[in-house]
């Protein structure tokens, strides 16, 4: 409760930001070098500590922490002033209760499906989840409370608080964005893909959330906005590479052929193919039901992992959440196996070590194989 993390810059950016937000600077505008240039943020104190400590990419980076996010951030500088243990206890404070109303929502969910409750416990008492929610204080346990809540109330039919719930968890991680079109199949209960009771409960569902979005957003609307926004964002399929699997194999075929790091084009195609995976998901069956939605979720945000070219260990807490819903067990493995990808991490610089990557990746890859292909022909 009481430790600075130090396995990540990105809390330094989190306090950044709500030091920002509490002067009236809007995080999604101003780089954190040009407000240290201009004089506009005084580099004294807390802030240039944070400004030292959080990095080359966040230095030159706008923010892309949506508006949840943005407001606990917020909060907690208000709260602790410019006192970064304080700052950080706090941030701490709001994931812990975040993840007592995940457990809270998530044992009704494995209660209605008639799953064991004891599957709460591969979540929450997973080292990865200890280690980078609580200890390192990323912001995916929000987004997963949100999550969880919406998944809940979209079993019980109550369509508008859902709506509710995924705006909030898109407005905490951008993530949910994908589950989208899985929900449509979700809506029908006849039988029948397309009918007119599914378009109008989707559409209701639709609108309210992306009201709700927009409402959230407009808060620090700008003309500029968007445009900085999708120019950070875009880094992640255009430069960033981490941990990647697909993407790390293509590269090298990228450089066989062209000499060159081809990551633009190979980033763009693997988000093309991520996106087919969501679309082929959601209209394979005319409806589903909820444990197959869960399902489908889960192979959405592992195909989304696979094929990324960044995959921090925080990542796929997003995947191993959902995986407690199901009958799939590979992503209690990768949660074990990410831990390889520390390994990088040197007293100078990142240096991946790609033996080890292999290694994670293989035992994934036939983990998978097996639950998704193999075991299930047997089953069946």
């Amino acid at each position: 409760m009481f430790s600075i993390p130090e396995l990540s810059q990105d809390f330094y950016r989190f306090i950044w930001d709500g030091i920002l937000n509490n002067q009236g600077v809007n995080p999604y505008l101003h780089l954190p070098k040009e407000l240290v240039e201009s004089n506009t943020i005084d580099k004294k104190n807390l802030r240039g500590l944070l400004f030292d400590e959080m990095g080359e990419l966040s230095i030159n980076n706008y923010s892309t922490y949506p508006p949840v996010a943005q407001l606990l951030y917020s909060i907690s500088y208000y709260l602790a002033g410019s006192n970064l243990l304080s700052n950080v206890v706090f941030l701490r404070l709001f994931n812990l209760l975040a993840e007592i109303g995940l457990v809270f929502y998530g044992l009704k969910m494995l209660g209605k499906i008639d799953l064991p409750k004891r599957n709460i416990l591969l979540f929450i008492l997973n080292p990865l989840v200890i280690l980078e929610s609580t200890f390192s204080l990323h912001f995916e346990i929000v987004m997963l409370f949100f999550l969880a809540l919406s998944l809940y109330y979209l079993y019980s039919s109550r369509v508008y608080i859902s709506a509710l719930g995924v705006a909030a968890a898109i407005a905490s991680k951008m993530l949910p964005l994908m589950f989208l079109p899985l929900i449509f199949p979700f809506m029908s209960k006849k039988g029948k893909l397309f009918n007119r009771n599914q378009i109008l409960r989707f559409s209701k569902f639709v609108t309210v959330l992306l009201s709700a979005i927009v409402l959230a957003y407009s808060i620090f609307w700008d003309s500029e906005m968007l445009s900085k926004n999708f120019k950070t964002l875009s880094l992640y399929f255009t430069s960033f590479e981490f941990n990647a699997s697909f993407y790390y194999a293509l590269r090298w075929v990228g450089f066989e052929l062209s000499g060159y790091n081809m990551i633009g084009v190979i980033g763009k195609l693997l988000l093309l193919i991520t996106t087919l995976v969501v679309l082929f998901l959601s209209f394979k069956k005319k409806s589903i039901d909820f444990k197959t939605l869960l399902s489908y979720m889960l192979f959405a945000s592992t195909a989304y992992y696979l094929f990324s070219t960044t995959v921090h260990p925080w990542y796929i807490m997003l995947p191993l959440f959902l995986s407690i819903f199901t009958k799939y067990r590979y992503m209690l493995l990768w949660s074990w196996l990410v831990f390889l990808s520390y390994s990088a991490y040197r007293l100078e610089g990142v240096e991946e070590n790609y033996s080890l990557l292999g290694i994670q990746y293989a035992f994934l890859f036939t983990t998978i194989s097996y639950e998704i292909i193999v075991k299930r022909k047997l089953v069946s």
